[in-house]
Order: C-alpha cells, then structure tokens, then sequence
C-alpha cells in the first residue's frame, strides 16, 4: 500500500532560474515568477483569473481573418535539435513550443500547468520509494492523425536513454545535456508500465523536477530510436518528410539566413481545458507563422511600425522604450521572468583561477549604474536597483534572498576590491592597473553578443568602472548566436572546463556575458555549475556542490527545498559556503520585451517568458485582423 501523498493538480509554482538554454542577442532571457515552491490548485482558476470574465468560446476565431502571423526576431538557430547541448538556445525552444507538446507546460506564471496530462498521482510506498502515474487526455492526435498515447511517453524515455550506462553513469546516443540532472536516471528502466493513455513508473527517491519530464513527447511512431531522432530534430524531417507535430502549428520550410514558416494544424485537439491562459478551445484562427530573422534592431522595430510584423519578443534594447512603448498601436506586455543576465567566470584563466582575484571583481563591480542607465527606463521599478544576487530564485520571489549584497559585492566597494587583490599578490602598476609579479597585469577579455545594444553597453558602463579599480577590461564580442559556439561553449572550451583544464583550449574566453533561461523547476539550474557538466562552461566542480544539487531535488517539503536551492546559490555566487566558489556575478533579472500590434491583431496571446514557452506557445489566441 502506498502512503497517501498525493500531488495531482497541486502543481509547483516554483519558478526557476535557469532551464539551461543560453540566451544571445534576442530570445527574452525569459521569465518566470511565482509563489516559490508554494502550491496551487489548477483546477481553480481564481476571482481574478481571466479566464472567468472571458471564457472559451467554439467562433473565437470568426471575426478575425486567415492571413499569417509575422514575428521578427533577431536570433536565428543552428537547427532545432534543442536537446544538444551545444545548440540549446532559446530561439529554438520557443519555435519548437508551437510544434510538439509535452505533459506539462508552463503558464504565464511560470507554474506547470497540464498540457497532455489529464490527471497525476504521485505518491511514497512503504519501503520509501515513489511510483509516478499520469493519464493522458484521451483526445490527444498527431498531425498525420496517429493517436498520442502513453506509448510515446515511454518511446521518448528510451530514447534519451538509449545507450546510457546505468552503472558508470556515462554514455547515451541522444544528444542530450545531463540525464543525471534532468532526473532520467533516476527512473527505474524496468519499473515502466503502459496501458493505453495511462503510464506509470517508480524512483527511489522522491524528485521535485517529474513535471519537466519526457517535454516534449516525441512522435515515436516516426522516431523509433535515438539515432534517428538525432537525424531528424535539426532541420525538422527525416527522409524527405516533415516530422508532425502535437502542438498548433507544423513545420513547413526553412529560408535560412531569411525566414522559418510554420503552418497551421487543422486537426490539433486544442489546448488542455487546465490552461487558464488559453482563451481558443481549437486550432489557430491564423493560417500560420512566418518567422523573419532580423538582426537589427532598428530593423526589427521599422518592420512592426510598417505593419510588416506583428509581434517581437526578445532581449529589452534602449529603443523598444523609445520607439515601441509609448505607441498606442501596440500592447507591451513584457514581465519579470526567471532570466538572468550575468558575467561568468573562466576559473581556469590565470588570473581568475584565484578565488580573491574573482572576490576582488565581485567587490569592484557597482550593479547600481547599469541598473538605472538601461532597465530603469525599460522596466520602471519592476526590477530591484541594486541588481539579482541569486541564480536559483528571482528577485519577486519569497523565496529570494540577495547572496551578493549580504557578501557585501555589486556595490563597488574599492577598499575591499583592493584587500582582496592584493592578498592574491597583486599590486597597482604604473598604470594604475593592478598586475601580479607572474601572471603580469590584470587585463582580462569579456565578450557577449554583439549587435546588442543593451548588453554592449552593459559592458561599456562596466568596463569603466573597474578601469577605475584597476581591471583593465578588453571588449571580445562575437556577433549574434554565433558567440557562444565562438568562446564559451566552443568545443576546445568545454574541453576546458569539464577537464579542469588538463584538456582543450583555456584561453578561449576569460569573462562572458550572457543570459540563462529559466522555467517553473529551480534545478534545471544545476547544469550550468555541475561537475563535468557539457553546460558549464566556467569550469566550477565540487562534489558537495553536486551531492547537494541531488538532495534538493529530493526533498520533498516545499519550504526546505526552497533553502536548500538558496544554500546552492551561495556555492557560485560567493564564498560563504565553497572557498574556492564565486564563479558567477549574477547583474539582474531580465524581462523580455513582448509587444504585438493593435492594428494587424484583433487579439494578442498570453507569451509566458520561460524556455518552455515563448511568443508562439498559445498562438491558438492570436486573431489576424484580416
């Protein structure tokens, strides 16, 4: 008999800071932000929710029209193989949200919320272990008109799985970052039992992730094994034939350098009655997507003035509040999400190997100038002055705690910059720059996505004021995407970094700036700082850190899961806990910036900030105004 903890429809509203998908020159850094780890019951909408006043209605569609949909944006994928690590950004998650569901999705709280799941029992057993049971909706098709049944949810464990090593904890022929840190190997392989729309299998222990398992479902009537899926996600198709879809929207061509065109699903069995933010019980009123991939930002913005685009969601530019926001022609509806924007550390830099060298950085930066020069002015006082200071929990989260500030960094202390550069051996130079009697002068290159204004100038307003500490800061950018397949996340970088520098190319990169994604589950984080992790490109390794990241997700009490992802901010975010910790300076919690037309749209779409989500995620809504 299994004791009676029970978790259907009481769905987490944690809202978590990374999902692992880097973020360059335009995919909202992303979003997400509720109760921390609270619980609420979907199946309530509330007083308040929207979803009371408008409910859904089978002629949603019929005032509007049936001409596509456009959204610019500035970032183009590689492909859309979003599970390979060294593709995972944000561009392609969002593109991908239209295509294929999962079990759950992500609300415009950034909670789960239902999508093929129609109910959940997920309860302890006598001998302390946990047995997973999910019933999916009973109406749910491929696009080719193949039922989606529990087989598939199996079939898409599998194939993560496939060739992975249960006892050396190596191994797997699916393109895939850390099985370990998603919460796949804990799932006992032979456990697996499926009848019809129902599946259901144990772990040893409890793991506060199991929502974000097995998102999306993969089409396993089409991908039968792990090789053939790894073929087929990057361009969309295997053997000639586009792959079908769950979701609103199928794939139809990639223009690449141009445009990607998604077309609509006429037989999709419409969203979970669960949604709340879904206001469209069927397919999409518009007859499609056209995404133009448009660098430039005044480019971007010239198009939705024009009327030749209808939507823009991406990193927050000076100019959107310029020239976007004060315009009655468009809704802005742009939240604080689970984003965050930061300077990493390449702890195998020669001088940044040195903990007091990354301290006496942590001390020298002042956060306070970039916050009131460009978000201020975007985002009013959405976002806290003095910065984010955690990388677990967000800054209008109760569980949010500001680990920098309580350090004492991100206010540009100098005199303890300099006590911290000095006990690491350094002295001022002639030059006012402080220099080590072996590792010469403290110059040290940082790089982010170039074309971005914002974050172009995030350097700059940086780069000023730790010249004035004594850190000679040179500008490495890399346009666009193609950064982080340049310097961070290159091979012989990661090399680097999972090899504790014994392999690859150290010198690569030294600071980075960019942005991770989060979504509803705090320890999709954990894969930015694991050990040997392909995600973790500063090079960080600490077994406690590790040991710790698996008791988290393990515990099962709202409230002390919340502490104990605080405790593991702390590893990387200071030295309180690890000495030789401190390998990220968190700058702040970034919203995208969202806004459609009110001339080209009769109706927006709810567009949850969160690598699971994204503009096109309810494109059921969007109603063409002709």
């Amino acid at each position: 008999m299994a004791k009676d903890k029970r978790y259907a429809w009481r769905l987490m509203a944690a809202i978590g800071a990374l999902a692992l998908i880097a973020t360059a020159c335009g995919d909202g850094a992303e979003d997400p932000v509720d109760d921390a780890e609270e619980t609420e019951d979907v199946a309530d909408p509330g007083d308040d929710d929207p979803a009371d006043d408008e409910p859904r209605a089978d002629d949603y569609c019929e005032p509007g029209g049936e001409t596509p949909i456009v959204w610019a944006h500035e970032q183009e994928p590689p492909d859309l193989h979003l599970d390979d690590p060294n593709n995972n950004l944000s561009i392609a998650s969002w593109i991908r949200q239209a295509m294929l569901e999962g079990p759950y999705g992500v609300s415009s709280e950034t909670t789960f919320i239902p999508e093929l799941v129609e109910s959940e029992d997920v309860s302890e057993n006598d001998d302390g272990s946990w047995q997973y049971t999910f019933t999916l909706r009973d109406d749910v098709v491929w696009s080719d008109g193949t039922p989606i049944t529990a087989a598939d949810v199996q079939g898409t464990y599998e194939i993560i799985m496939e060739g992975f090593d249960f006892e050396t904890g190596e191994g797997g022929t699916y393109l895939f970052g850390s099985r370990a840190a998603a919460g796949y190997t804990l799932i006992d392989p032979d456990s697996w039992e499926v009848d019809g729309q129902t599946y259901s299998f144990s772990t040893q222990e409890f793991f506060s992730g199991y929502q974000g398992w097995f998102d999306p479902v993969f089409p396993t009537h089409i991908l039968t094994d792990a090789d053939t899926a790894n073929e087929a996600f990057p361009n969309w198709e295997l053997d000639g034939e586009i792959l079908p879809s769950s979701g609103p929207m199928i794939f139809e061509n990639w223009d690449r350098g141009v445009s990607m065109t998604l077309t609509r699903n006429d037989d999709y069995h419409g969203a979970n009655e669960a949604n709340f933010d879904v206001r469209n019980p069927g397919a999409a009123c518009t007859s499609g997507v056209q995404i133009n991939f448009v660098a430039d930002t005044d480019a971007q913005i010239n198009a939705l003035l024009a009327g030749e685009a209808d939507l823009i969601m991406t990193q927050p530019q000076v100019a959107f509040g310029e020239r976007i926001a004060t315009d009655d022609n468009f809704t802005v509806a742009s939240e604080a999400g689970p984003v965050w924007e930061h300077w990493g550390l390449n702890t195998n830099n020669v001088h940044l190997s040195d903990p007091d060298v990354r301290e006496g950085l942590a001390f020298a930066l002042d956060k306070r100038p970039v916050m009131q020069a460009l978000y201020t002015p975007l985002f009013g006082d959405l976002l806290p002055d003095v910065g984010l200071g955690n990388v677990y929990w967000m800054s209008n989260q109760p569980a949010y705690e500001d680990h920098q500030a309580e350090a004492g960094y991100g206010v540009g202390d100098s005199d303890a910059a300099a006590a911290s550069f000095e006990a690491a051996g350094y002295s001022l130079n002639g030059d006012g720059v402080w220099e080590h009697p072996d590792n010469g002068p403290l110059t040290l290159r940082v790089g982010t996505t170039g074309g971005n204004q914002l974050r172009e100038l995030q350097i700059q307003i940086m780069q000023e004021q730790l010249r004035e500490q004594g850190v000679d800061i040179e500008i490495d950018n890399v346009p666009g995407a193609a950064y982080f397949g340049e310097r961070p996340f290159s091979p012989e970088a990661i090399a680097c970094a999972t090899s504790g520098g014994e392999e690859g190319d150290c010198t690569i990169w030294d600071l980075t700036q960019f942005a991770w994604v989060g979504g509803p589950w705090p320890g999709a984080g954990h894969n930015a700082f694991l050990s040997g992790s392909g995600n973790n490109p500063y090079g960080y390794a600490n077994p406690e850190f590790d040991a710790k990241a698996d008791e988290c997700d393990a515990t099962v009490d709202p409230d002390e899961r919340a502490a104990c992802y605080n405790e593991l901010s702390q590893y990387v975010t200071t030295r309180n806990i690890d000495p030789d910790g401190l390998v990220v300076l968190p700058i702040t919690q970034k919203p995208s910036f969202f806004a459609f037309s009110n001339v080209r749209l009769l109706e927006g779409a709810v567009a949850p900030d969160a690598n699971a989500a994204g503009p096109i995620v309810h494109v059921v809504d969007y109603l063409p105004a002709s």
